[in-house]
C-alpha cells in the first residue's frame, strides 16, 4: 500500500515527464518566431527614422511659424510709424515728402522681402488698400477714410497672423 501512494505522489516524476512532452511541440509556430526574430533588429530602427521624420517636420512648421511672426510685425510696425507720422503731419495741417518716404520705403521693404507671408498679402491686398489711401490723403483726400483703411489693414493682418500661429 505504501509503494502504491509513493508512485500516485511523486510530483517531481510527472513534472519531468510532462516537460519532456512539452519539448516536441513548439510553443510557436516557426513564421511567427521568424517574423519576432526580424521585428527585433528593425523594429528599433523603424522608430528611429519615423521619430527624425516627425521631429524634421515639427522643426520645420516652427521656422516657418517663426519667419511668418517675423514678417508680419516687419509690416505692422511699418505701417504704424507710416500712420504716426501722417496722424503728426495732419495735426499741423501739412504733409512734408521728405519725412513720410522713408517711412514709404520701410514699408515697401517689408512687403517685398515677405516670402512666408506673400500668399496672404496677395489675397487681401492689404498693402495696396494703404498705399492707395495714403497717396489720396497727400493728394488732399479725408484723414478718416485713409484711417478706416490703415485700421482694417492692420486688423487683417494681426487676424492672419494669430491663424498661423495656431
Amino acid at each position: 500500500m505504501w509503494v502504491g501512494l509513493s508512485k500516485a505522489y511523486n510530483i517531481g516524476a510527472v513534472r519531468q515527464e510532462e516537460t519532456e512532452n512539452m519539448s516536441d511541440v513548439p510553443l510557436l509556430p516557426l513564421w511567427v518566431t521568424v517574423f519576432l526574430t526580424i521585428w527585433a533588429a528593425i523594429g528599433p530602427l523603424l522608430g528611429i527614422v519615423i521619430g527624425h521624420y516627425l521631429t524634421r517636420s515639427w522643426q520645420r512648421s516652427q521656422w516657418i511659424a517663426d519667419n511668418q511672426k517675423e514678417e508680419y510685425q516687419k509690416v505692422v510696425a511699418g505701417l504704424n510709424r507710416l500712420n504716426m507720422i501722417l496722424v503728426d503731419q495732419h495735426s499741423d495741417g501739412h504733409f512734408d515728402i521728405a519725412t513720410i518716404k522713408p517711412a514709404m520705403e520701410e514699408i515697401t521693404v517689408a512687403l517685398n522681402t515677405s516670402l512666408f507671408i506673400i500668399d496672404f498679402l496677395v489675397e487681401s491686398k492689404v498693402a495696396d488698400a494703404v498705399l492707395d489711401a495714403v497717396t489720396r490723403l497727400m493728394k488732399g483726400g479725408s484723414f478718416d477714410d485713409y484711417h478706416e483703411k490703415y485700421w482694417k489693414a492692420v486688423n487683417l493682418i494681426i487676424a492672419s497672423a494669430k491663424k498661423e500661429a495656431l
